[in-house]
């Protein structure tokens, strides 16, 4: 086998292409930014995100406001609620207070007396049974919703009571006295837990009141 000679050029034979006599296609064509444009599109780009996020702020700062305005909103239509409820309460409470101090001296009228009890204890329980309907179905901020709680309890004891004395009443007309006074003393209790259940309502609107919302008056 004959060896093959490799015949390497000598190094000053070899040519070395200048930079400027390279030929790239398409590299004259090439134009490059001026750094004026650049900081001009870089402004844009600038403009463009602080615009973003102003328009969230702004979205943000309306939600909020809008949202404190229908809190605000509820709290005075449940307020109105509630005083439209106590304004009927105490009609209702005048009504009792006149019939206790009222005198009967014959068996007609304790027999008329027993039956204008019943009636208004009727009425009573009417017209908590309504507002007690219209207030459930208030919506209302967290903050409210052991107010709104304690009152419907409130009212929930008050029916109660008006019932038994219906009951109490219409069982003295039967002469069913021991019947009449067991629905007697029950109404008592539901008088008694209907005064703790008004507590309750305070104490939890003073709390309501303190986390920064105040009904309107």
């Amino acid at each position: 086998m004959r060896a093959v000679d490799l015949k390497i050029p000598a190094l000053q034979d070899l040519k070395i292409p200048r930079l400027q006599d390279l030929k790239v296609p398409g590299l004259q064509n090439i134009k490059v930014p001026s750094l004026s444009k650049i900081a001009a599109g870089l402004r844009k780009v600038l403009v463009a995100v602080w615009v973003v996020v102003a328009l969230i702020a702004i979205a943000f700062v309306g939600w909020t406001l809008i949202h404190d305005y229908n809190e605000d909103r509820e709290v005075a239509i449940f307020a109105g609620h509630v005083a439209a409820s106590e304004a009927d309460l105490s009609l209702i409470h005048e009504k009792i207070s006149a019939h206790m101090q009222s005198r009967n001296t014959s068996i007609a009228e304790a027999d008329a007396y027993t039956q204008e009890f019943a009636a208004i204890a009727e009425y009573g329980r009417a017209v908590t049974a309504y507002h007690r309907q219209v207030i459930s179905a208030d919506s209302l901020p967290k903050e409210y919703a052991g107010v709104q709680s304690a009152y419907i309890r409130a009212l929930d004891n008050l029916n109660r009571a008006f019932s038994l004395w219906s009951s109490a009443a219409t069982a003295y007309d039967l002469k069913e006295y021991t019947v009449a006074d067991r629905n007697l003393a029950e109404a008592d209790q539901a008088w008694r837990e209907y005064i703790v259940a008004v507590m309750d309502y305070n104490r939890e609107l003073r709390a309501a009141e303190g986390a920064g919302r105040v009904p309107p008056a």
